[in-house]
């Protein structure tokens, strides 16, 4: 049994690896940002970092503060994907007061002045904030996306924002992103 949990989670990590790679090499240009990758990265960072026990359970709650064209593609892999079961619940909000507790916020461009807010906010809570704008991992956000001279789609990640708020990424996830601590 312990040999087939092994193939199993070696299946799983070779499967995540492929899909990174075929959205890593889509290549994205600036006049036409591809959300469907970014949201398979999204659900992809729910799949690797581990939320404690307490939250493992119940709804998955994603939340978008402000506006951006990736709410389509998040309003279909809530209501087409599960996570470890679970089922995927999305919400939006227009502003930091009206944000209630999600398991990962996802922070558009035009609302990426609001980390700081959102990370004192939810300070003691399990939460993963993911910043739509290049360099939000060095505003507090745990991950945020960045478009390469390439044009190719990656992501930084804040490791110690991260563990501050009780989560633990998959070391498979820290291999494809660039940390910044």
């Amino acid at each position: 049994m312990n040999k087939f949990n092994h193939i199993l989670k070696f299946r799983k990590i070779y499967l995540f690896l492929m899909l990174f790679t075929i959205v890593v090499s889509n290549k994205l240009t600036a006049q036409s940002t591809d959300y469907k990758a970014y949201s398979l990265y999204v659900y992809n960072f729910m799949k690797y970092v581990e939320w404690p026990e307490e939250e493992s359970t119940g709804d998955f709650i994603i939340g978008l503060i402000g506006d951006s064209k990736i709410k389509e593609d998040l309003i279909v892999l809530a209501n087409h994907k599960k996570l470890k079961g679970r089922k995927i619940v999305f919400k939006v909000f227009d502003k930091v007061e009206d944000i209630t507790y999600c398991h990962l916020i996802y922070v558009s461009s035009s609302k990426s002045s609001s980390i700081k807010v959102i990370n004192k906010k939810f300070a003691s809570k399990p939460l993963l904030i993911v910043g739509e704008r290049e360099e939000s991992v060095y505003k507090g956000a745990a991950l945020s996306f960045l478009t390469t001279d390439e044009d190719e789609l990656k992501f930084d990640i804040n490791k110690k924002e991260i563990e501050s708020h009780k989560l633990k990424i998959s070391s498979s996830l820290i291999k494809l992103g660039t940390l910044i601590n």
